[in-house]
């Protein structure tokens, strides 16, 4: 047997996430997973289980995703399987890198950590090509006070105010290592370009969390809360009292899936994904 890990990245507007569902055999409303399982299977003529680092949500993109398989016929060049899955694949699903890797990695349960980043768009108008990727907001947001609410989810908390309604019972403590919010000019192609006075200038604000896991809808929950807290609706004080009554009904509105990034997943050195 011969296991790879692939470095994924898709943009997720077409499908109904990474995971397969039975939703998910509608050609018209597939799963990442599925795409990529076929994909494989029509290269190697072998049925596979493509099994990722976690799930993202309908129309969440990944720039950093990492799944496993087993081959059990034939070992493959990584490069040649790289460049075979792309040549299947849709054009908004890429492989990034594929490694072989050892029969004790896995790709979900050896994951330690993981980044997400929630990218608000800011500016006089939502600009075309960003708005898929993007949550635009009129309204300059107030980045101090977002920082401000966002540090206080640091550390091992009981999230579960940010949880979606219904999601499956279990756990709810996760560990928050690094969060940050940040205001960066957008340049590409907008370099040189002339802002009217008064008009703020369009940029990105992200929302950046790194964690040792999310619950399901989590980020968005948070981005939602802190676009509140940026517009001045709430105050920054507000995400402790939102942490402590683990209610989700005091979580702000979800925020739209199109605006949420995986961006990286890290291993263990001894099981190190090349890129993780």
């Amino acid at each position: 047997m011969w296991k790879y890990a692939l470095m994924v990245s898709y943009r997720g507007s077409a499908y109904c996430g990474w995971q397969r569902q039975k939703r998910s055999l509608d050609k018209e409303n597939p799963s990442v997973q599925d795409r990529i399982e076929k994909a494989v299977a029509q290269m190697t003529h072998e049925e596979v289980a493509v099994v990722g680092s976690g799930r993202t949500d309908s129309g969440v993109h990944a720039v950093g995703q990492v799944a496993h398989f087993i081959l059990r016929e034939k070992k493959w060049d990584r490069e040649i399987l790289q460049k075979g899955l792309n040549g299947i694949l849709p054009a908004d699903i890429r492989i990034l890198a594929v490694q072989s890797v050892s029969l004790s990695f896995h790709a979900q349960k050896s994951a330690e950590k993981k980044q997400y980043s929630y990218y608000f768009q800011q500016g006089a108008c939502a600009l075309p090509h960003l708005e898929p990727f993007s949550w635009w907001i009129r309204k300059t947001l107030d980045v101090k006070a977002m920082s401000t609410a966002l540090n206080t989810l640091v550390g091992e908390h009981d999230y579960k105010a940010f949880q979606a309604s219904g999601a499956r019972p279990g756990p709810t403590v996760r560990r928050i290592l690094e969060a940050e919010v940040t205001f960066e000019e957008i340049p590409f192609p907008l370099n040189g370009v002339w802002v009217p006075p008064g008009e703020p200038s369009f940029g990105l604000i992200r929302v950046r969390l790194l964690g040792t896991g999310f619950l399901k809808q989590m980020v968005r929950g948070i981005a939602g809360t802190l676009l509140q807290i940026g517009e001045g609706r709430r105050p920054a004080a507000c995400m402790a009292e939102i942490l402590a009554s683990q209610d989700r009904s005091a979580v702000g509105p979800t925020a739209p899936a199109r605006a949420l990034w995986l961006e990286r997943v890290w291993y263990p050195e001894n099981l190190t994904f090349v890129g993780g």
